[in-house]
């Protein structure tokens, strides 16, 4: 990416994190850049496009693809689901330029709310990846199934949702707490509980 579309991505994202959509004016963000109206204008030409290209880095930096993750045994595969998690988070503090150690603002969800409610194509791309995810967890799951990996009464979109909705919890639980341990750490700690009360 052009090093200034990026400067005006996380300029506006810290924006766009402090405020709401509507509270944020062009003319704030232009000054915010330290850019010429020109050269800013050159990459963006209104609010709605900025704010279209941040949430689409965001909605894009959670589309996984799952074939490259191992699908031999399960926790193989949670195991890689959960180090891609990782490097997804190290993204996300990269663009928003806070530390590793620091706290991802509440207001990363109401950007996400937001996004949805103004443009209908993002609840669209939500939904779709989602039933990518249910697709590659289940298949992983029903193969665990068939090699005696785990045993469980549940169906397999029963567990394929337990672990993802897993993910968006320890994730809430993350962002509104003082931890001492990382996002991965705690997530890995959680899929490691379902487990080992599946495993046969």
């Amino acid at each position: 990416m052009n090093e200034t579309k990026e400067h005006i991505l996380r300029t506006s994202l810290k924006l766009f994190l402090q405020m709401s959509y509507k509270d944020v004016t062009m003319k704030e963000i232009v000054e915010k850049t330290g850019l010429s109206k020109g050269a800013f204008y050159h990459y963006f030409t209104s609010k709605e496009e900025l704010y279209k290209e941040i949430v689409n880095l965001f909605f894009s930096s959670g589309a996984i693809d799952y074939t490259r993750f191992p699908g031999d045994s399960l926790k193989t595969f949670y195991n890689h689901y959960v180090e891609y998690m990782r490097i997804t988070f190290h993204k996300m503090y990269e663009l928003v330029g806070v530390s590793k150690d620091g706290k991802v603002s509440v207001n990363f969800f109401l950007i996400m709310f937001e996004a949805v409610g103004r443009f209908p194509e993002f609840l669209k791309f939500e939904l779709e990846q989602h039933n990518k995810d249910i697709d590659a967890w289940v298949k992983v799951i029903k193969h665990a199934k068939e090699t005696g990996e785990i045993k469980t009464v549940s169906s397999d979109e029963q567990i394929a949702n337990l672990f993802l909705y897993c993910t968006d919890g320890v994730f809430i639980r993350f962002v509104n707490s003082d931890q001492n341990t990382s996002y991965e750490t705690s997530l890995l700690n959680a899929f490691d509980s379902i487990y080992s009360n599946l495993k046969a």
